[in-house]
């Protein structure tokens, strides 16, 4: 004989009383999902290292490895907050911005100016504006420049070969460029650039161009109002000679034209 259901239980509490039947099936199995998930959820999330706090901090160009969260149990500290000090990232961002020059304040100016702005700062500081032109940095147009549009430059860009250039557009690279691109220039969100197929052009110009307007309808932000122009150089400068012809550890698939250049 089957269960009697609808029975009530001698259990009594405020002249409350139950029946004695089971939970519906479709109460039981949702409540060992939920068991089966916080079984993974739990060790992924909370025991592995990969915290909301590692990927935010992996994100904003800190290289924070995927295992290098905290444990279950260990409180967080934000790298930017110290307990009475300056912490050494916060001191290391302030020292960028306190270590960019007049001039490199000037061509970050320029490169945010509209037309008239631009022709009173070319009268001003005819110097800086001629380096300003020269690094790559377009005056401002009438009209917002278009990622299809060959930079005017006063004479072909040089890649820089030297050692100190080259270190710091590396920096740049690895602060700035590795979340699209990864670090070894595979190719993630953005393209691959360590072969010679080009979506906007191969040549030095064109990629300085690009990263100075960039590509908002691909999510690649203009990089000239956060780069000066010489970090712009420098980077277009590393990706040419470090990255170009190099092995990275798992390649994306050619985009674009071959560049023979």
């Amino acid at each position: 004989m089957g269960k009697i259901t609808n029975e009530l239980i001698d259990h009594d509490y405020d002249g409350i009383q139950e029946y004695d039947n089971d939970l519906p099936g479709w109460w039981k199995a949702l409540f060992l999902i939920t068991i089966i998930f916080a079984i993974i959820y739990v060790p992924y999330y909370h025991l592995s290292g990969n915290l909301q706090e590692a990927e935010y901090q992996k994100e904003m160009g800190m290289q924070v490895s995927e295992s290098s969260g905290r444990g279950a149990l260990e409180a967080y500290a934000s790298p930017y907050a110290g307990e009475g000090e300056m912490t050494p990232a916060l001191r290391e961002q302030i020292k960028t911005i306190l270590d960019v020059g007049f001039e490199d304040q000037l061509m970050r100016a320029m490169a945010k100016a509209n037309a008239d702005q631009l022709a009173q700062l070319e009268t001003a500081f005819p110097d800086v504006y001629a380096s300003y032109v020269s690094g790559g940095v377009q005056p401002a147009p009438e009209a917002p420049a278009t990622s299809d549009e060959k930079p005017k430059t006063a004479k072909e860009m040089a890649v820089l070969t030297d050692e100190a250039s080259l270190a710091a557009g590396k920096k740049v690279w690895d602060t700035q460029c590795f979340a699209c691109h990864l670090n070894d220039g595979g190719g993630s969100i953005g393209p691959n650039m360590t072969d010679n197929y080009w979506i906007h052009g191969g040549d030095m110009a064109s990629i300085v161009h690009i990263i100075n307007v960039g590509v908002p309808a691909k999510g690649m932000i203009p990089w000239a109002s956060t780069l000066t122009p010489d970090q712009v150089t420098q980077v277009a400068s590393y990706i040419k000679v470090k990255l170009v012809g190099s092995t990275p550890a798992v390649p994306k698939a050619p985009q674009g034209e071959l560049y023979e250049g």
